[in-house]
């Protein structure tokens, strides 16, 4: 609704494979969240406690996830001790 309220435009029609020629989305759960936190328009939205909040959470859950040990991790490694 904040694009028809603001009247804003919409972008051209995509031409060939958006895929290839298009605006890529972020692929990993960090990047997401760096791209929320710089948001201007997702702080007006949500309010700045609920982004700042959120980005945090998400922050902690990336840190917790490349600490973690995956089961073939430990079974690749125990291997060759």
């Amino acid at each position: 609704l904040y694009g028809v309220e603001q009247g804003l435009e919409l972008q051209a029609e995509s031409v060939g494979d958006p895929g290839v020629d298009g605006e890529r989305l972020p692929t990993t759960l960090r990047e997401a969240t760096a791209l929320l936190g710089k948001s201007k328009l997702a702080r007006r939205l949500l309010g700045e406690e609920f982004v700042d909040h959120y980005v945090r959470t998400r922050d902690w859950e990336c840190r917790a996830y490349e600490q973690a040990v995956s089961d073939w991790e430990l079974r690749r490694y125990f291997e060759i001790i």
